[in-house]
């Protein structure tokens, strides 16, 4: 019996695209093994065990507030979790998991998926903590650690290969799971949707996420185009003040969101030129998903989305940040809509199905385990 043991510092399932990632990473891990352990953050209305199908999920319970105090309690729980003798396979995303990982099955081949390294993330999500030298020291430390001691490294980016300039690294973006493919989506969770026209973003509210010259540049075009609207779908906190016609609908379930996207005539990935964007690098899932569903994007004009989008022909590459230029693009899509969704769709066969993505992933796995 072949078993793997993942490890993830963060809340899952959640309505955020890292949640769809974990999901792919866990489907592809169960096509390999026979029993697969998933090890997460918990949540108030998540059940602190789960098990169906070969996948037993154990989730940190959500009473740790600080980051620091969450990751001690997390690398304790990753121990308790993980004796000897308790898998042939690890994988995780992030050293908060994988140190503790690494050091109780000391023997047992590893994988690291490098979506993102504290080091990089922490001055976005908590300068207070970026700012402490004694912490980026320790933080330098972990993640040398785990990047030492793992057989091979995952990315979803050619960027964040970069970054980390190893050579053992494998570049498998996002899937797009399988309802995102489907012809017939059900309806949409959002009733204002069937009428009228729309357009979408999906995703965070961050400041790297581009959302506020989104928003202007919506605001400047909005009166010349009266028979369109724009709908935000986030779990973070709405803007204070919002153009009109401005619809923040929330979260909505990942298995109704392909619904949701065949209502929109595109969406956007209005990603800011960043560190985070342009050296951590992403493969946005948001992005991935849409073009799944047959919906172009527009996107911003770099190497993240230049990877995984034609300009042109599968949506339309903008210039981040620039809120003229999104005005502009916005208003040429709206007034005159191109046929880019059908080869939108047919990227996303091509690139970010789950048939593709995981037998990509389960030939690393394979490499790994038996070696």
């Amino acid at each position: 019996m072949t078993r793997a043991i993942y490890a993830a510092f963060d809340v899952f399932p959640r309505a955020k695209g890292s949640s769809s990632h974990i999901a792919s990473m866990v489907r592809a891990l169960r096509g390999v093994c026979d029993q697969v352990t998933v090890l997460c953050l918990g949540a108030p209305n998540l059940p602190a065990h789960q098990q169906q199908d070969g996948i037993t999920i154990h989730r940190l319970p959500p009473r740790y507030p600080g980051l620091l105090a969450r990751a001690t309690a997390f690398a304790q729980f990753l121990e308790h979790h993980c004796p000897p003798g308790s898998a042939e396979l690890l994988v995780f995303r992030d050293p908060w998991g994988g140190a503790p990982l690494l050091r109780a099955l000391p023997h047992v081949p590893a994988i690291f998926e490098v979506n993102a390294l504290p080091s990089w993330e922490l001055a976005y999500s908590r300068p207070a903590f970026a700012a402490n030298p004694a912490l980026q020291a320790k933080l330098g430390d972990l993640e040398r650690f785990c990047l030492k001691q793992v057989r091979e490294i995952l990315c979803v980016s050619s960027v964040t290969a970069r970054a980390l300039g190893r050579p053992n690294i494998t570049v498998i973006p996002n899937a797009a799971a399988d309802h995102f493919f489907s012809p017939h989506p059900g309806p949409s969770p959002i009733p204002e949707l069937n009428s009228g026209r729309w357009f979408g973003y999906i995703g965070g509210l961050q400041p790297w996420q581009g959302v506020e010259p989104l928003l202007e540049a919506y605001r400047r075009l909005a009166p010349d185009i009266p028979d369109i609207r724009l709908v935000l779908l986030s779990e973070d906190r709405p803007p204070r003040k919002l153009p009109e016609r401005v619809l923040f609908a929330g979260p909505v379930s990942h298995t109704s969101l392909p619904a949701v996207l065949r209502r929109l005539e595109f969406t956007v990935a209005p990603l800011l030129e960043t560190a985070r964007n342009t050296v951590q690098g992403c493969c946005p899932v948001k992005m991935v998903e849409s073009m799944a569903a047959g919906v172009p994007v527009l996107a911003s004009n770099l190497a993240v989305c230049r990877e995984w989008l034609q300009h042109g022909t599968e949506g339309l590459l903008v210039e981040p940040g620039d809120r003229r230029a999104w005005t502009q693009a916005l208003y040429s899509t709206i007034t005159n809509p191109q046929p880019w969704g059908p080869a939108a769709r047919l990227r996303a066969k091509r690139d970010f199905s789950y048939p593709l993505v995981h037998r990509q992933l389960q030939t690393v796995f394979r490499r790994v385990l038996w070696n």
